[in-house]
């Protein structure tokens, strides 16, 4: 009678925790697929009462029918060996017709003296697949004017170089820029910045030939493609500088901002290519800006073409990566440390940023060089040697009382990863140096997902077997979807400062800010914010649930860390 008593109650406590369970529909059937089971999430989920549920099919009730043969043998296999088939993701029924995404796992439940029943629970992946599009749509379109971004452009330019793509034999890209555009800010603020951002995202949406053809690279700067202006250069020229004539007149058209008339300037450069040609988009958009930079400079003409003169430029980008192979044995680069803090501001590391001072180029950005390296595989000395410093520093302030807990954060380049040695070179120079792994974090870029993510993902698992951790820098800018998130092994996501600027604009910005942190967070992944330069974008942040930051508010990049040491101390 006692044991007969125990199962009962361990039956009702089974049924009750089944029944409570809000977040996950739980059902059982048996073989021939009749409801036996069906909880109140079940209900939620799929639009049937349990009363409506019971009894009927589960072809009938949930299973799409494309899906139904398929279900029908896994069904039947895992009655025949009593066991379930692994969790998936799909796409089943409502009630009303609709699809329900769902993350399913399946197992049989077979006791002696009874009849097995199989169980599927089902977790409803809806708002999930919403945070996804979010995230998938912020890869691809500026938040603000919600036109193509550099990512969109970049694919777009290069299906319009691949051979045989059907477009004309020459075509042409321009880059618009807005002259002055940080007073606008600056005296009338970022709202009526925003005002003036849209205004020419309107005026490239009435002159663009197709909506892919025109984009927002940043800032002020837009840019649109003609890949159909003519057959020959001297026609695609031609029309290219009468369609920039058009949007000029256009953009200086008087605009309203704060009851008072602005009239904007605006400057184009142009570039002219074949279609198909081995040139990269990058390089078109390196010429265009080169021209928008001499029509800028130019006292008389808005509309600058690339031409050989502007080659100079090009020769510069060669005598930077032939200085870059010997800027290490001569000293030239430096480490500049930036802070990163917690919610009471107390510092918990830095972040290490390179920098380079050439005797003949003066100060090189980072920006400018580093491209550069990653072309030229100097980038694997370099990155080798900003770790070496890195770990040093490290190792120094793990004497230093106080210290000890600060972490360090590397920016690793996709070139540097992806090669075959880089978790030995990881290991050897932690080795060398004695630092201690748990105070280093390598930041990695989306682009990483563009390859191959297996490799990617094994990588990442070998690099923090070590004792490291890995953060994924600038996240929402470029590769990285749910599906590859899930798989990679991350101990944070840092969210790139564009997210942070638009804060103060109340708009989508910040609801793709809350959805990332969100999304972070439900990873138990640490949310690092960097460019956090005003009181309010951090407090506006912690209220989203942020918890670490970096930004000029904290401390701009500086070679002496030393000082802000003695800051906190």
């Amino acid at each position: 009678m006692t044991h007969d008593r125990d199962k009962q109650i361990s039956e009702a406590r089974f049924h009750k925790l089944f029944d409570d369970t809000q977040a996950m529909s739980i059902q059982g059937y048996r073989a021939d697929g009749t409801v036996v089971y069906w909880n109140a999430a079940s209900e939620k989920i799929y639009g049937y009462t349990t009363a409506e549920a019971l009894g009927q099919s589960l072809y009938d009730l949930i299973i799409p029918s494309e899906m139904r043969d398929d279900v029908q043998k896994a069904v039947a296999w895992m009655f025949e060996h009593q066991q379930g088939i692994p969790s998936a993701r799909l796409n089943l029924k409502h009630k009303n017709g609709t699809t329900v995404p769902v993350f399913s796992s399946h197992t049989v439940v077979a006791l002696p003296n009874d009849e097995p029943i199989m169980f599927c629970m089902d977790a409803d992946m809806r708002a999930l697949e919403i945070a996804e599009n979010q995230v998938q749509r912020l890869s691809y379109f500026d938040p603000l004017t919600e036109l193509p971004n550099r990512r969109l452009l970049l694919e777009r330019l290069a299906s319009i170089l691949r051979p045989n793509n059907g477009e004309t034999p020459t075509a042409a890209l321009m880059i618009i820029d807005i002259d002055n555009f940080h007073s606008i800010n600056e005296s009338l603020g970022y709202a009526n910045g925003d005002r003036v951002l849209m205004h020419c995202a309107e005026c490239l949406q009435q002159y663009a030939p197709a909506p892919d053809d025109i984009a927002r690279l940043g800032k002020d700067e837009f840019v649109m493609i003609l890949a159909s202006a003519g057959n020959t250069p001297a026609a695609v020229a031609t029309s290219a500088e009468q369609i920039a004539k058009q949007l000029l007149t256009a953009l200086e058209a008087p605009l309203q901002l704060d009851n008072s008339t602005h009239k904007l300037n605006a400057c184009v450069g142009i570039t002219l290519f074949d279609c198909p040609s081995e040139q990269p988009g990058d390089e078109l958009l390196r010429q265009a800006d080169i021209a928008l930079k001499s029509a800028k400079r130019s006292n008389d003409a808005q509309i600058c073409f690339f031409d050989t003169k502007m080659e100079v430029a090009v020769k510069e980008r060669l005598q930077i990566a032939q200085a870059l192979a010997n800027a290490i044995d001569k000293k030239e680069f430096k480490i500049a440390f930036q802070p990163q803090v917690n919610k009471l501001g107390q510092l918990i590391g830095f972040e290490a940023l390179l920098r380079w001072n050439h005797p003949k180029f003066g100060d090189i950005s980072p920006e400018q060089f580093i491209p550069i390296a990653e072309t030229t595989s100097a980038i694997l000395p370099i990155g080798d040697w900003v770790l070496e410093q890195s770990c040093m520093q490290l190792v120094q302030w793990a004497s230093q009382p106080g210290a000890e807990h600060l972490n360090v954060s590397v920016n690793v380049s996709p070139e540097q990863f992806r090669r075959g040695d880089f978790v030995d070179r990881v290991r050897q120079i932690l080795l060398q140096s004695g630092a201690n792994p748990k105070n280093l974090r390598l930041e990695l870029t989306e682009s990483l997902m563009a390859g191959d993510i297996d490799f990617v993902v094994a990588q990442m698992h070998s690099l923090r077997e070590l004792g490291v951790s890995i953060s994924l820098d600038d996240f929402g800018t470029g590769y990285a979807s749910l599906a590859y998130l899930s798989r990679l092994p991350l101990d944070e996501l840092k969210i790139d400062r564009a997210f942070v600027k638009d804060l103060n604009k109340h708009g989508k910005g910040e609801l793709l800010t809350e959805t990332l942190i969100s999304l972070g967070r439900s990873m138990n992944l640490a949310v690092i914010a960097e460019g956090v330069e005003t009181h309010e974008q951090f407090e506006r942040l912690q209220e989203l649930g942020c918890e670490f930051f970096q930004g000029y508010l904290f401390g701009k990049p500086s070679i002496d860390v030393e000082s802000y040491l003695n800051q906190k101390s």
